[in-house]
C-alpha cells in the first residue's frame, strides 16, 4: 500500500486525482468514484464501460503533459454537504493505494483544508461497503 492523495476544489466543482495514483491502479482509460455506504470513505477504481458513473483519462495524462481533474457538482455538492465543508474552501483527502485490488481509498472524514503551510497528512485504513455514485 502507499499513500496518496484526492484534492476537493469546491468553488470549481472540481476534483483534483494525483497521476502516480492512477498509475498505480494500473493507467486506467476511464475510472469511477463510489463512496462507501457508512459515507466515510471514497474508492477510485478503473471502469470499463462509457457510461453516467464513468470519467474518462485523457491520454496526455499519462504522457506528462497535463493534470487529471473531474467536474463533479453532484460529487462536491453531496460529500460537502455530508461533511459541512466550506464550499469556498479546497481539501485535501489522504488515502491508500491497494496494489493487488487495483484501487484507491480515500479517508474522507479526514480532509484537510488546503493552505500553503498544510502538511499534517493522515494516512488511510479500514474496510469499508461502496455504492456508486453520478459524476
Amino acid at each position: 500500500m502507499t499513500r496518496t492523495y484526492l484534492s476537493f476544489y469546491l468553488k470549481a466543482s472540481r476534483i483534483h486525482i494525483y497521476v502516480d495514483a492512477l498509475r498505480k491502479i494500473g493507467s486506467p482509460a476511464r475510472i469511477c468514484f463510489m463512496i462507501a455506504e457508512d459515507s466515510r470513505t471514497l474508492l477510485l477504481a478503473p471502469y470499463k464501460k462509457r457510461d453516467l458513473k464513468s470519467h474518462c483519462v485523457p491520454d496526455q495524462v499519462y504522457r506528462g503533459s497535463g493534470g487529471m481533474e473531474v467536474s463533479s457538482i453532484k460529487l462536491c455538492g453531496l460529500i460537502a454537504a455530508l461533511y459541512s465543508w466550506d464550499i469556498s474552501k479546497s481539501y485535501r483527502i489522504p488515502g491508500r493505494i491497494y496494489y493487488e485490488k487495483k484501487a484507491a481509498i480515500f479517508e474522507l472524514s479526514k480532509a484537510e483544508i488546503i493552505e500553503k503551510s498544510n502538511e499534517n497528512h493522515l494516512p488511510y485504513e479500514g474496510d469499508h461497503k461502496y455504492t456508486s455514485v453520478p459524476p
